[in-house]
């Protein structure tokens, strides 16, 4: 008798993101800013990110790509300078690494959005290529891949003009990069984008920051 090996079911995602309302045309304004926890991670810089702008910042591990990001959105104070916003700034951020819970993934998008049905929750995690089993599966044992399209989903059920990815790429697949790259190509609204990938960037993006040119680390 001839064993015949049943493929586990693959659903191709489908990303796409809302933009809120239109801020002005300086997003954010970065002046005499230098990054760092103790010390120093770059000269000092001035920067403005401009409305609809989309940016991917790219250099070696290690030079403060992800601090940049984090001064960036206000959530880490630099060690010199002033970062501003543009008052109707509503951003998303999707982080490089995230301490996966005891949740489900159906329970992680429900519980931040109580509002909708839970056929509705299934239907928004199914969009982003994820199977029942995956939904019914809590987000510790899930695989990095299939984590990160839980929090992909996350940021698709909100509004924002003011897009941040930390190296959304790391653990998809083919498909689930195609679908982003095509989702942050149409993404009305200015994207901030680090990432190790030209390929996946490189046609989307308006402008490059290479961080080896502001490190004061020798490379």
């Amino acid at each position: 008798m001839e064993i015949i090996t049943i493929e586990k079911e693959k659903i191709k995602p489908s990303f796409s993101f809302k933009s809120a309302r239109t801020p002005g045309k300086v997003v954010i304004e970065g002046k005499d800013i230098i990054i760092g926890y103790d010390e120093p991670l770059t000269r000092a810089v001035d920067f403005q990110v401009e409305r609809n702008q989309k940016i991917a910042i790219k250099g070696v591990n290690g030079l403060g790509k992800s601090t940049l990001i984090k001064t960036m959105l206000g959530i880490l104070k630099p060690i010199q300078g002033t970062v501003e916003h543009d008052q109707f700034v509503q951003y998303g951020y999707f982080q490089q690494e995230e301490s996966a819970s005891d949740k489900t993934a159906l329970q992680e998008i429900w519980d931040e959005f109580p509002a909708m049905t839970n056929a509705e929750v299934r239907a928004a995690l199914a969009k982003c290529g994820l199977t029942n089993e995956h939904i019914t599966s809590q987000m510790r044992v899930l695989s990095g891949g299939e984590n990160a399209k839980v929090r992909l989903c996350r940021l698709m059920l909100r509004e924002f003009n003011l897009l941040v990815l930390d190296e959304p790429t790391n653990h998809l697949d083919v498909d689930a990069k195609e679908s982003l790259r095509d989702a942050l190509a149409k993404f009305k609204g200015t994207v901030i984008l680090v990432s190790h990938e030209p390929e996946f960037y490189e046609g989307v993006v308006t402008d490059i920051w290479n961080l080896e040119n502001w490190t004061t680390k020798i490379i």
